[in-house]
């Protein structure tokens, strides 16, 4: 396997150090983990519907991606998977959709907000135009995340669910959030190519 890039670890404000690093497929247990952990409502909120369990092919999925059009991060505390950012679009397109999902346990504590912002720093470095969310009306944290963000957005709603639009063109990075995107992204095609 690659060799992995300079963590990228972040202490919340309780002293927890989380690391954040683009998922691997040797992470399959590690979901599989923390989705036995997250309460009925955050699955529900994710997922859009109860999900008591991972279906194997959808852990393959989920931790297979190709680095480029399909995407995910995640955040680790430890040995243990606590977070989840992914954004899933198609080769050749300039959208892609994301979603978030965090430990019950640490929910509150700013790591939701950390793993958007970094998956949003990767998908403007991947090239992408814009990112779209599809959240519960009444899933206010993630609705405020995505605002805190200071991106150009547009919603809609249709019944219970919000469709975010966040526009990622006039996006200026950081030289450190840059380098930080751009070692992410590349190496998550060295693990997908080498999987």
């Amino acid at each position: 396997m690659a060799a992995e890039p300079a963590p990228d670890a972040v202490r919340l404000p309780d002293g927890t150090e989380v690391v954040v690093r683009p998922i691997r497929p040797d992470d399959a247990d590690a979901l599989v983990a923390l989705h036995s952990r997250l309460s009925a409502d955050t699955i529900y909120r994710r997922y859009f519907g109860a999900r008591p369990y991972l279906q194997p092919d959808d852990v393959d999925r989920f931790t297979r991606v190709d680095g480029r059009a399909r995407f995910a991060l995640v955040g680790t505390r430890g040995f243990d998977l606590i977070a989840v950012a992914r954004y899933e679009g198609r080769p050749g397109e300039r959208s892609a959709e994301l979603a978030v999902v965090v430990d019950d346990a640490l929910q509150h504590q700013g790591v939701g907000r950390l793993m958007l912002g970094r998956l949003v720093d990767v998908a403007r470095v991947a090239g992408l135009t814009q990112i779209v969310a599809d959240v519960m009306a009444g899933n206010a944290a993630m609705l405020g995340i995505l605002r805190t963000l200071d991106l150009p957005r547009s919603s809609e709603r249709d019944g219970a669910t919000v469709t975010v639009a966040l526009e990622l063109t006039g996006m200026d990075l950081s030289p450190d959030r840059l380098q930080r995107a751009w070692a992410h992204l590349t190496h998550a095609e060295v693990v997908a190519t080498a999987s």
